[in-house]
């Protein structure tokens, strides 16, 4: 028997929902404070969406009449629209002061990763995880290119990015682009304090951009023979995803017959995957027999997880590996259902559940529910983790996926930067130790998303 346990970093795209509690901001005066929570409303179980903007906004004013606040004391970081149905609120804290931004969202949902950018709240706050400070730099694709509307050609992206881009960076960022859509390896005068940055981030449009002017060969060669069907690169129509339904996948080409053919500018150790990678690799693989006869263990797993809600997987999966009965699913929705913020009341399978995990029923948005629901996605992964096929069979998974790594090689000569070259892996091969994660998504106040996956030491 084995498990692995690890804290997986959250991708700091994943933005002011995808926050969680302590995560360190700073305002311009260097004030200090801390993240609290994130909610939306109305709850999903109400509909996620008021019936008008007068609901919309009568539902705001006892928000503010039940957590004693002024008018005008929480922080609006967006301006509402006739469709803008719902709303979110964010709390940070600091030595002495509780602070609270909204923002108006169309809907509440089970996927508001993304939704609202850490960068959008006021007064100078700005987030201060490592990851965050990167993203400052502005030379990641949700900055530069901001759409997952379809591009063809270099000329296009380049165009883009220099209306996109800062005015200080527009023209290293297009000579570095022009360069790289020329086969040529780009250079980055005086950018040496942004090296990771553009290694990180940049890379993950430029690595694309040189591989259609020609500059990555080798196996990025076979890859446009084997998934595009031997069309040029620079012929493809191409797209950033801006939502985290592309794990693994920073950029994606389109084939001639429509197939998408994921580029993975950071593929490897660390990367995440997605239910999405897995079930695409099962379906597109369905008449291999040989690969279906020796991914038997997480087969049902992944097709859970696929076709299941967020909500209903965990339990679905806790009463096959006889974790969880049928009763402490109905006990979890009604608790959901009900908005209970105790765990007054709770069955002995519900207590024996939650026993042992340090939930606070004080964090804004505590439901029992969510709580109970957490609490056994946890106990799901820890025992799928406990079996070496899972991880044995995912990685079989991965290496079927019509995916490209794609690693940007960057070196430095004074205060300088420049691509040294690019190593293209294809077919992918992705190794190490792949872990069922229970606690990315799932919360005590909310549930993020669905099951997530990821590569541990």
């Amino acid at each position: 028997m084995r498990f692995f346990q690890f804290n997986p970093a959250l991708k700091e795209a994943k933005g002011i929902f995808g926050r969680k509690p302590g995560d360190p901001f700073v305002d311009a005066a260097g004030t200090e404070a801390e993240f609290i929570s994130a909610e939306a409303y109305p709850p999903m179980e109400q509909g996620g969406r008021f019936a008008s903007p007068e609901e919309r906004d009568a539902n705001i004013a006892e928000y503010e009449k039940k957590h004693q606040l002024a008018k005008g004391e929480i922080k609006w970081t967006n301006l509402p629209k006739s469709n803008s149905l719902a709303y979110g609120i964010a709390i940070i804290k600091t030595s002495n002061k509780t602070i609270y931004f909204g923002r108006y969202l169309q809907s509440n949902s089970h996927d508001l990763l993304g939704i609202w950018p850490n960068q959008s709240i006021p007064d100078g706050w700005k987030l201060q995880t490592k990851g965050a400070q990167k993203l400052e730099t502005g030379l990641d694709p949700q900055t530069l290119i901001g759409t997952g509307s379809y591009f063809t050609g270099t000329q296009n992206i380049i165009n883009h990015v220099n209306n996109k881009a800062p005015a200080n960076d527009k023209q290293v960022l297009t000579d570095a682009l022009t360069a790289s859509a020329n086969g040529q390896l780009a250079k980055f005068p005086g950018q040496i304090d942004r090296l990771e940055a553009i290694r990180d981030y940049f890379g993950e449009i430029m690595g694309p951009v040189a591989m259609m002017g020609g500059a990555v060969l080798g196996p990025a060669e076979q890859a446009r023979k084997d998934l595009a069907g031997g069309a040029n690169w620079s012929d493809l129509q191409i797209f950033w995803p801006q939502s985290m339904n592309y794990n693994l996948m920073d950029s994606v080409f389109i084939a001639p017959d429509g197939k998408q053919i994921g580029i993975s500018s950071k593929g490897g150790t660390g990367a995440a995957a997605s239910a999405k990678n897995l079930y695409d690799s099962l379906k597109k693989n369905e008449q291999d027999d040989q690969l279906m006869k020796n991914v038997q263990f997480i087969k049902p797993i992944i097709e859970i997880i696929a076709q299941k809600s967020a909500k209903e997987a965990p339990f679905i999966l806790g009463e096959r590996f006889k974790i969880t009965t049928p009763a402490l699913h109905t006990e979890a929705k009604k608790l959901m259902s009900s908005g209970a913020n105790t765990f007054d009341g709770l069955s002995d399978e519900a207590t024996k559940m939650v026993t042992g995990i340090n939930f606070d029923q004080r964090v804004q948005g505590f439901n029992a529910g969510y709580a109970l629901t957490s609490a056994v996605a946890k106990k799901v992964a820890l025992k799928v983790n406990e079996d070496s096929r899972f991880s044995v069979e995912a990685i079989r998974l991965l290496n079927t996926a019509s995916i490209v790594q794609l690693y940007t090689r960057v070196g430095k000569k004074g205060d300088d930067v420049f691509v040294s070259k690019y190593d293209a892996v294809y077919p992918p091969n992705f190794s190490g130790t792949v872990a069922l994660d229970g606690s990315k998504n799932y919360y005590s106040s909310r549930i993020g998303g669905k099951f997530a996956f990821r590569f541990v030491k």
